[in-house]
């Protein structure tokens, strides 16, 4: 076989490889929109192995979505929690960093750490800040890990707590991936004649 050839068959090789991890990775992730009470609807990625059909409850302003094992038949290990609501104007970034700081001071108090850092994050359609705590009194039965996050997409304001205790997968890069995935689209304007 001649260099080129070889080449060419390395190249196909890559191709093929990126195609099957590419195609791997999509079948393990999926898209979902939801209403967000009668305002819109908020599409996001979520990895399958969270379960394959979070649970979905709408209240007179918040769509809430709940993945992970969690209730009285399932022993809590982690659970993601998702909260959204539609505001009145787009969120702009300071506003939330604000929302994202008295957030922190809601959970100092139980918060094993004493200095929590605010990281931030840009997505496709959001953007938003989080942080991370170890609850300081963690009880049998109780999550021991939080990851909380505000996200601004649009007009709409998402609060996600990831839960955790030991044993739990790492939310990392799949939280991170959620999170940036959000998307938020405003219900329809009908034309009225």
């Amino acid at each position: 076989m001649n260099t080129g050839t070889f080449q060419k068959a390395l190249a196909t090789v890559g191709i093929l490889t990126l195609l099957l991890c590419s195609r791997a990775q999509s079948e393990d992730w999926a898209e979902k929109s939801f209403e967000v009470t009668g305002k819109g609807t908020m599409t996001l990625s979520y990895p399958l192995s969270w379960g394959k059909k979070p649970s979905y409850e709408r209240a007179e302003s918040i769509t809430d979505l709940k993945f992970g094992p969690y209730g009285p038949k399932s022993k809590p290990i982690f659970l993601v929690h998702l909260q959204a609501v539609v505001a009145v104007d787009p969120i702009a970034e300071a506003s939330l960093q604000q929302v994202a700081k008295q957030e922190i001071e809601s959970f100092r108090d139980t918060a094993f750490e004493i200095d929590i850092p605010l990281n931030d994050f840009h997505g496709p359609g959001s953007f938003g800040f989080y942080f991370s705590i170890t609850d300081s009194e963690s009880k049998r039965g109780e999550f021991d890990y939080m990851t909380m996050a505000v996200v601004a997409s649009g007009n709409l304001l998402v609060k996600i707590y990831f839960m955790s205790s030991d044993g739990a997968p790492d939310f990392g890069a799949d939280a991170m991936q959620l999170m940036r995935s959000i998307k938020y689209t405003p219900p329809e304007v009908k034309d009225e004649k």
